[in-house]
């Protein structure tokens, strides 16, 4: 149907017979554009269903389905730009799916399946959803992604290593796609945290558990400092239980060093201000973006009371994704080059105490089953999140 120019890797992929393919590759190998590559190199049948299975409908529309409708303008065929939906003369069906609308993926017969991203997918979407719309059409799969720990996708690819015919796997780093060059490479390397270089651009399955701030150590980063600095700041998370801010310095070197912190159980921002007032007033104030909406007990917003008080509210209009957050905060514990940029002092025992004990979740967000936890980690990545970000996504504010 099309005539793709691709390297002997991607050709071997595609033509490879196993009818269970996993690739996992680092990010910007071109995972999107070779799983529509394989989804479109056989002649498509009258009647056949074809689709991309995202983990959010908004994912697919923001990427694969992009390319797709540029790949079909020119084709006779009916386009649906709501439903993702490409339709052919012969009435074959190629689709963008998101998994997180599971029950819109049952009962339709199909003859051709990607699981894009599988890492971020839930298990049982394939187990119980899309693998049975295959059985009757003897349907093939293609499951693509970046490793995130050793979950599903990892399962996947150990098939594709064993002596199963119907299963192939292959891994490749992001330099093996041919996109990134290497000097580009290297200065990821300064950006990210060891960790999350290895997972997003050598494609290694790495795990440290299920802590958020994996690369947090007390006995490298839990100590005094020899002397503080002018640029103060404050970090700052809403919650009636329990209300947490923490107060932090940031040094020439761009080191951060947190020395002191507020915990208030059953309050408000209001109380909050008043305390941080008499600690350190009319300095900038990194708070979670929402309080821009709202308020834990006032008519007033969070942010406005923080400014009725002296405070400068610098925020963004929405709050950076949780893992880009994560990311950003181990980072700055140690970048994939072993550089420490952030301390906290022992009196911080809040922070010090979510700094190891909060758990991700399956998703790779925060756990936020235990209410005693997670306050003190959110006020200091605020922080950490809008001064150092990984990925910039999100327009700023900044307000007085």
């Amino acid at each position: 149907m099309i005539n793709w120019n691709i390297d002997q890797k991607r050709k071997e992929i595609i033509k490879h017979p196993a009818s269970r393919k996993v690739l996992v590759a680092g990010r910007r190998f071109g995972k999107s554009h070779l799983s529509l590559m394989w989804l479109l190199q056989k002649e498509i049948q009258a009647g056949e269903r074809r689709w991309i299975v995202t983990p959010t409908y908004r994912q697919g529309k923001a990427t694969t389905w992009k390319l797709m409708r540029q790949i079909f303008r020119d084709y006779d065929c009916q386009i649906n730009e709501s439903e993702l939906l490409v339709r052919l003369p012969n009435d074959a069906e190629i689709a963008i799916k998101g998994a997180e609308q599971e029950n819109n993926l049952r009962g339709a017969g199909l003859d051709m399946v990607v699981m894009e991203e599988y890492s971020y997918i839930k298990p049982h979407v394939w187990d119980e959803i899309i693998y049975p719309t295959l059985t009757t059409t003897d349907g093939e799969a293609f499951f693509i992604g970046t490793p995130n720990g050793y979950d599903h996708l990892y399962n996947a690819y150990l098939k594709g290593q064993s002596d199963d015919p119907d299963w192939k796997s292959w891994q490749y780093t992001t330099v093996d796609g041919g996109y990134v060059p290497e000097k580009e490479i290297e200065k990821a390397k300064a950006m990210m945290d060891e960790r999350a270089f290895k997972t997003e651009f050598l494609a290694s399955f790495e795990t440290t558990g299920n802590r958020a701030a994996y690369n947090f150590d007390r006995s490298i980063h839990v100590k005094e400092a020899k002397q503080l600095t002018n640029n103060l700041f404050w970090g700052l998370d809403f919650n009636v239980d329990y209300m947490s801010a923490v107060l932090g310095c940031e040094y020439s070197d761009g080191t951060v060093h947190y020395f002191n912190e507020i915990r208030l159980t059953n309050s408000n921002t209001e109380e909050m201000a008043r305390a941080m007032k008499k600690i350190a007033p009319n300095i900038p104030t990194f708070p979670d973006s929402a309080g821009s909406a709202r308020s834990t007990t006032s008519n007033r917003s969070d942010h406005q009371i923080l400014k009725d008080h002296g405070f400068q509210v610098i925020a963004k209009k929405a709050n950076p994704p949780v893992i880009d957050r994560l990311n950003a905060l181990n980072r700055m514990l140690k970048d994939a080059n072993g550089k420490i940029r952030m301390s906290i002092d022992p009196r911080c025992i809040n922070l010090i105490k979510d700094l190891e004990q909060v758990q991700r979740s399956r998703d790779g967000k925060i756990d936020k089953s235990d209410i005693a936890l997670t306050h003190m980690l959110d006020a200091c990545s605020y922080y950490i999140a809008y001064r150092h970000p990984i990925i910039n996504r999100q327009p700023m504010s900044v307000e007085w």
